[in-house]
């Protein structure tokens, strides 16, 4: 079902008894863009610096679609019947809220190819705002109900004030119905306010006026319409609640975000990670500025959990074989091209794998948009993918049911309906890509990778070319080593790179201090991975940088107190334990050893 500005609010009510119903719902954006043209994803990140890449784009690029499928279950059908809605979304522009948002273009491009309707996106989109801004609009209403007196003190004030009040006083007393005051600025029409105000309250029985604010020629003028006290007020509180249902009106789908958080259904998302934090920036409040608070936010609005399908299919290898793509896990379960893996799956984990059939899935009446042959050309439409995200979730949850069950239990033919128990242990946890750290953990505690064998070389030549180096080092240390360029780090003197070391036959501090030296990097210091991460969450990178980036390299920093010069002093190759000849760089070994992977799927 396609919502837009037009249906949006005789839509509410369903919208909110589909939350009320479903045994979980599935969400998807689209979105204008994804990455800033600063942020790059490297192997080594730690979850604060994923968080901070995608909590740019969230802040800075904007929603087109949003995509919500409730999944309910049918206990005389026995089967889910899902309802799916698809919202064009676009930040309108209001009093006090004008958004600005980026645009990349192979987003939009891409959006275009998928026959997306921008005219429609921009014409008819639901309304937004995040809640935050909603809400201090809301109370800035209010408080202007009870306005700071204003101290009149110039001259000129004073002759203002009193021609108007000899204005108002002659308007009375006449026949005109209306009155128009001058043009004035800001501070000049809140002076206006108050002074009217007070006439107002004046007992003159049954004559009395409310006040219109009016768009005149050159500017906002103030018009006063007589009236009898009553309607006065009556007419105040109509113009008070028009305002009021204009910020809720401004707010637009914020409503339905609020339906998701109230109604405290579990939440399912696939690579969920960039759909969070558009949400929350756009539906909720400004992104905090840490990974731990950001945690605390998403629980507050999805209090029952939520659930990364691409995470739940990455644990289960012997299935998806490394393609997780929503596309492929859904046309794998549903539509059969991974039938033999998923009874090959299941015949490896139960005596009885007939038993555990994926349940019955098929749409709600009126809700059969994406039904039939050609549902698939709906693909990157929010609604359809957050629709195909409920159905892969439903049938991972079958096939996690069938891995932790005991021998010899059956699924019940009258009671299909997948329990969640099964993934509980999964909760909250996202999708990490291109990383060591397994996943992201917005419940519980964050995994830690092992990173002994990574090291901060500080101190570098500015100029330094970071894939050179890191074949130079490979060739005299006789071991692979992969080199992560700190750009944020760089300075007129020095740059900085992280040294990736292999597991297995892990060099001492000495040697990769030597093979510096023969890279041409005399200055270089190096500092353990505990201490650079460590400075990092403390907020001291800098001070522990600072000596370090200086010419010269006379100062030490982390565990290792040894300059490098003295090892390229000894004349002893650190290396191989022999003299080094004049001029003469030591033997590198002739077998590179490849890195073993420090991650290691949960």
């Amino acid at each position: 079902m396609d919502i837009t500005r037009a249906n949006f609010q005789d839509s509410l009510p369903i919208i909110q008894q589909a939350l009320q119903d479903c045994h979980f719902f599935a969400l998807d954006c689209e979105m204008t863009g994804l990455d800033l043209q600063d942020t790059k994803q490297e192997y080594l990140d730690e979850i604060e610096d994923r968080y901070h890449q995608t909590a740019k784009g969230g802040s800075q690029f904007s929603l087109t679609q949003f995509g919500l499928s409730a999944f309910v279950w049918s206990e005389t059908e026995h089967k889910y019947r899902p309802r799916t809605f698809n919202f064009y979304v676009f930040p309108r522009p209001t009093k006090g809220y004008d958004r600005r948002f980026l645009s990349q273009a192979g987003s939009l491009e891409f959006l275009a190819g998928q026959g997306f309707d921008f005219n429609k996106w921009i014409y008819h989109g639901v309304p937004f705002m995040p809640a935050e801004w909603r809400d201090k609009q809301l109370r800035s209403l209010n408080k202007a109900q009870d306005r700071r007196e204003i101290t009149i003190q110039r001259a000129d004030d004073k002759v203002f004030v009193k021609s108007m009040q000899d204005q108002v006083a002659n308007w009375i007393q006449s026949q005109e119905q209306t009155l128009l005051l001058e043009p004035s600025n800001a501070y000049r029409r809140a002076i206006q306010y108050q002074q009217l105000e007070k006439l107002q309250k004046a007992d003159r029985g049954n004559q009395g006026f409310y006040v219109q604010r009016v768009s005149g020629l050159v500017g906002a003028q103030l018009q006063l319409v007589k009236a009898t006290p009553e309607e006065a007020k009556q007419h105040e509180e109509e113009e008070r609640q028009a305002r009021l249902q204009a910020i809720h009106d401004a707010a637009g789908f914020t409503a339905v975000f609020e339906m998701m958080r109230d109604c405290n259904k579990p939440a399912v998302g696939h690579n969920l990670s960039f759909d969070l934090t558009f949400c929350l920036s756009s539906f909720a409040q400004s992104l905090p500025p840490s990974w731990p608070a950001y945690k605390q936010l998403v629980q507050q609005w999805f209090p029952a959990g939520v659930w990364d399908t691409k995470h739940l299919a990455r644990q289960l290898q012997a299935v998806f074989e490394g393609d997780t793509s929503l596309g492929h896990v859904y046309q794998g379960l549903v539509e059969g091209g991974l039938d033999q893996a998923v009874a090959e799956f299941l015949a490896d984990q139960t005596n009885e794998p007939g038993k555990w059939a994926f349940p019955d899935i098929s749409h709600a009446d009126g809700y059969e948009a994406y039904q039939g042959p050609e549902a698939s050309s709906h693909a990157h439409e929010a609604g359809y993918d957050a629709y195909m995200t409920g159905v892969a979730f439903a049938c991972l949850v079958r096939l996690y049911e069938a891995a932790g069950s005991k021998p010899g239990q059956t699924q019940s033919k009258t009671s299909q309906q997948p329990s969640l128990e099964a993934v509980q242990h999964l909760i909250g946890r996202l999708n990490i890509g291109r990383c060591d750290i397994p996943y992201g953990a917005l419940w519980g505690e964050d995994p830690q990778p092992d990173r002994s064998h990574v090291m901060l070389a500080a101190g570098l030549q500015p100029d330094t070319c970071f894939k050179p180096l890191g074949e130079q080092l490979s060739k005299h240390l006789g071991v692979r080593v992969r080199v992560t360029p700190l750009w944020q780090l760089a300075t007129s003197q020095s740059s900085s790179a992280l040294l990736e070391l292999p597991v297995e036959d892990l060099p001492d501090s000495a040697r990769l201090a030597a093979a510096l030296v023969i890279c041409r990097q005399p200055h270089a210091q190096l500092v353990t991975w505990a201490d650079y991460s460590s400075a990092k969450r403390d907020g001291t990178l800098q001070t522990l940088l600072q000596p370090l980036q200086q010419t010269g390299g006379a100062s030490q920093a982390g565990a290792l107190k040894r300059p490098i010069e003295a090892v390229a002093n000894s004349g002893v190759s650190a290396l191989t334990g022999q003299a080094i000849p004049a001029g003469q760089a030591p033997p590198a070994k002739k077998k590179l050893k490849s890195m073993v992977p420090s991650c290691r799927m949960m």
